[in-house]
């Protein structure tokens, strides 16, 4: 029989007689894309020191590496890492930090300054003469505002109209207190009636109503802006009596300056958040300040922490209050500012709402990292933990599903994630953190390590229990089982490289699944611990150093074992008389009858070469033949006859 294929792979459930020609009951080291019997190629050194456990930033090409063991996910140009007992990290521009910001623990302290009341009322005499005794005020309505100030602030405005008349007899159109807002928006101006008699007009203010700060100021609309009419120092006893207004023209004088207006009227409280600038990483919000009673005048806020953090380039502060009825952003302060003085208006502020009320950091233990849905998934012990949309620096504790046994791995597919337990696979989906469901998919494969977990095409490909298993998010399948049965693997590492998954395992060997032909499994002596994938090469990780596996001009020792063939009866005897074979570089070949070696023959160089079985061994029932070496077999025929007895 002449064999001439030798890429069918290992296959090793069945007895030897079972399997294919082109198969082997033993396949190591073999590169079964040449289809002839042909070993890989060794590794070569790189000269690229890194730590055992690695992985390739492809976004900023460099190997990143850890001195334990370390689950890495590149994600938008970020390298996110966990090693399962420290907090969680992040890898960009060459900096590590963690993956989200501590909130702060301090609650800031408010207090209300130089808080004054706005004055609630006073007496207005309309002075009039033809003859010129009084100013030069025309005579149509006039619009006031009257401020109270304290420390350079105003209190809320006090806006009036005086009417137009021509007798001291005035009636005011608006006496009612109204807010900045208002006194800005709320304006209608009548336009100027032109009276048919010219007179002269003084309007007199006096006997002010309420508590004077430091000083009261009138304003007066004059041709479009509103500028300053008066300004009256409070005396030391007694009530201010006679404020006049005589000059029409005061295009020279003050504009009023509404940055001044102390707005606040009401009950407010602030948070504040750490916040780094350069990703949009927000922290938790800081306990709420407790409730404030502000009337005008500034809020200080005091008491604000500086985070140790070294990602932390700001703080965000927030207040709710008044008009404002969810926490929105007022002001964005330096990271070492711990204090701020509010003055500014519902409508001045900067007015993002808090939306990092839940946006805790990733908790220490974390493991698995995986993503989807633009979301990163993780594991601590049972619970499956996530990130909201987009935002996956943040960690919300409600953000998880709890399983029924430690999860041992998480790894993403089309239609959500698949989640491991030892000896359960769950597929987790859903639109979104709040609508997420699990559903169990294999009750008996699972995961035994999530280091063997890889994508391969729209499926995941890992190790379980009983061998290498397939899903894509449907059912689960043991691709193994058929040519291997059940066998136990220890990964330490996996990678997928050209259509060709590695499973290395804790006792050195590698078990290789191959899709570009099919599916063909082998194993590997390739003397590394580690091993890794970058930029279109396989990387082996040895004391230290990195190699490129399968670079080497030299190649590594291969084994095969072939099929059991017993010409249709193992029952039946035969002579097997000589083997032909043709071979290029060294090898060593075993003819084995009945399970005992007969022949061994070393051949070197290129040469078709006979082999002949001695005399007294060449009956048997079956005959196998093994080859060891680095050299390459085209192909083998051995001769087979009938046994004497016949």
């Amino acid at each position: 029989m002449k064999i001439q294929s030798f890429n069918g792979g290992q296959s090793s459930r069945q007895r030897p007689q079972y399997i294919a020609q082109n198969e082997a009951a033993s396949y190591v080291n073999i590169d079964n894309a040449l289809g002839t019997l042909a070993p890989v190629k060794d590794k070569v050194a790189t000269g690229i020191s890194t730590g055992q456990y690695h992985e390739f930033f492809i976004a900023e090409q460099e190997w990143l590496s850890a001195s334990v063991p370390t689950d890495f996910l590149e994600f938008q140009q970020t390298m996110y890492l966990t090693d399962g007992v420290t907090r969680p990290q992040k890898y960009k521009d060459g900096a590590y930090n963690n993956l989200g910001i501590e909130a702060p623990i301090a609650r800031p302290v408010t207090v209300n300054e130089n808080s004054v009341a706005p004055l609630t009322d006073f007496s207005i005499v309309n002075q009039v003469s033809t003859i010129g005794t009084y100013g030069d005020l025309p005579m149509s309505d006039l619009r006031y505002r009257l401020v109270n100030v304290k420390a350079g602030r105003y209190s809320r405005v006090f806006e009036f109209t005086v009417k137009s008349g021509i007798t001291p007899t005035v009636r005011l159109a608006n006496t009612a207190v109204k807010s900045k807002r208002e006194a800005l928006f709320g304006i209608t101006l009548p336009a100027i009636e032109e009276p048919d008699t010219v007179y002269d007009r003084t309007v007199v203010m006096s006997d002010l109503k309420g508590e004077t700060a430091d000083a009261v100021v009138f304003f007066r609309y004059y041709k479009g802006v509103w500028r300053k009419a008066t300004t009256f120092t409070t005396p030391d006893v007694g009530p201010v009596q006679n404020f006049v207004d005589d000059t029409e023209d005061i295009s020279a004088n003050e504009e009023f300056d509404d940055t001044l207006v102390g707005d606040f009227n009401g009950t407010y409280q602030y948070v504040y958040t750490y916040y780094n600038s350069t990703d949009g990483t927000e922290s938790a919000p800081s306990p709420v300040s407790a409730e404030l009673e502000a009337s005008s005048g500034t809020i200080e806020i005091t008491g604000m922490s500086v985070s140790s953090d070294p990602q932390v380039t700001h703080k965000r502060l927030y207040r709710v209050g008044q008009n404002i009825t969810e926490f929105s952003m007022v002001v964005e302060l330096d990271a070492a500012d711990t204090t701020y003085s509010d003055s500014l208006t519902d409508t001045d502020i900067d007015g993002r709402l808090l939306v990092s009320d839940n946006y805790y950091e990733a908790p220490t233990g974390l493991r698995f990292l995986a993503e989807s849905f633009a979301m990163l998934f993780g594991a601590v012990g049972n619970t499956l933990r996530f990130t909201p949309i987009a935002v996956v620096t943040a960690w919300p504790p409600e953000y998880s599903l709890a399983f029924n046994a430690p999860i041992t791995g998480v790894g993403p597919v089309a239609n959500g994630v698949l989640v491991f337990t030892k000896y359960e696979t769950f597929l987790v989906t859903g639109t979104g953190p709040f609508s997420l469901s699990q559903q169990p998919l294999s009750g008996d494969q699972g995961c035994v390590d999530h280091t063997s977990i890889q994508k391969i095409g729209p499926a995941l490909i890992w190790a379980s229990t009983e061998g290498l298993c397939m899903s894509t998010g449907s059912t689960v399948q043991n691709i193994t089982k058929d040519k291997l049965g059940k066998i136990a693997l220890s990964p330490v590492d996996s990678e997928v490289d050209d259509e060709v998954y590695y499973c290395h395992n804790a006792d050195g060997t590698t078990l290789a699944a191959d899709f570009r032909f099919g599916t063909v499994f082998k194993y590997l002596t390739l003397d590394v611990d580690t091993i890794s994938y970058a930029e279109g090469s396989l990387y082996g990780w040895k004391e230290g150093l990195l190699y490129k596996l399968f670079e080497s001009e030299g190649s590594l020792e291969l084994n095969y074992l072939s099929p059991r063939f017993i010409e249709g009866s193992a029952s039946e005897e035969k002579t097997y008389k000589k083997l032909h074979i043709y071979s290029k570089g060294d090898i060593i070949i075993n003819i084995i009858i009945n399970d005992i070696i007969v022949r061994t023959k070393s051949l070197t160089g290129e040469q078709d070469t006979q082999v002949q079985v001695p005399q007294d061994k060449q009956r048997g029932n079956f005959v196998q033949f093994s080859i060891t070496g680095t050299g390459e077999v085209y192909e083998y025929e051995y001769i087979v006859g009938k046994s004497r007895n016949d």
